[in-house]
C-alpha cells in the first residue's frame, strides 16, 4: 500500500513540475524573458487559454500571444517545426502579417510585432500595412475558390501583390 501511495505522490510531483515548466518553455521558444511578458493565449501548452483573433472578416489562432508587462506591446508568435535554413516561406510570412494586423485590430494597439520561431532560431517580422490590406482584400476569393475547388486567381500571391519584408533575415526561397 505504501508503494502505491509513493508512486502516486511521485507522479503528482512530476506532473506539477512539468506543468510549471511548460510556460517557461513557451517564453523560451519565442526568445522572450518570462519576467517581462505575460502569455495572453497559446495552443502550445496546457494551462493557458487559446486566443482567437477575428476582425475584418478574417480570423485565426496564433500559436502564442504575449503582452509586455511594462510596455503593453503585443507579440504574436508562430512556431514552425523546421529549421530556419536562411529563409521564410511566403505562406509563413503571410500568416504572421495577418496575425499582426488582426492583433492590432483586436487589441486596438499599434505596438504589435510578430515572431516566427523555428527549431533553431527566431525571426522578427515587422508589420507591413500594405500587404495586410492586400491579404484582407482577397478574403472574398476564399469561399469562391472552395466552392469551385480551384483558385479564383491561380497566380501566386507574391505575383499579385508587392511584398517587401522589413527584416533582412526574411528571405524567401526561389
Amino acid at each position: 500500500m505504501q508503494t502505491i501511495i509513493a508512486i502516486i505522490v511521485v507522479a503528482g510531483i512530476l506532473y506539477l513540475a512539468l506543468k510549471a515548466k511548460a510556460p517557461r518553455d513557451i517564453y523560451k521558444q519565442f526568445s522572450l524573458p518570462a519576467n517581462q511578458w505575460t502569455i495572453v493565449g497559446t495552443d502550445l501548452g496546457k494551462g493557458h487559454p487559446r486566443k482567437r483573433l477575428s476582425a475584418l472578416g478574417v480570423g485565426g489562432e496564433p500559436d502564442a500571444i504575449f503582452k509586455g508587462n511594462r510596455t503593453g506591446q503585443i507579440v504574436v508568435g508562430e512556431f514552425k517545426n523546421r529549421k530556419y535554413k536562411g529563409y521564410v516561406r511566403r505562406r509563413e510570412y503571410y500568416q504572421v502579417i495577418l496575425y499582426i494586423g488582426l492583433a492590432r485590430e483586436v487589441f486596438r494597439a499599434s505596438n504589435v510585432r510578430g515572431v516566427l520561431s523555428f527549431k533553431d532560431q527566431c525571426v522578427q517580422v515587422p508589420f507591413d500595412e500594405a500587404l495586410f490590406q492586400a491579404l484582407i482584400g482577397i478574403r472574398a476569393e476564399v469561399p469562391i475558390s472552395l466552392k469551385n475547388r480551384k483558385p479564383k486567381d491561380s497566380r501566386p500571391l507574391h505575383k499579385r501583390m508587392k511584398i517587401s519584408p522589413g527584416n533582412q533575415k526574411i528571405r524567401f526561397p526561389r
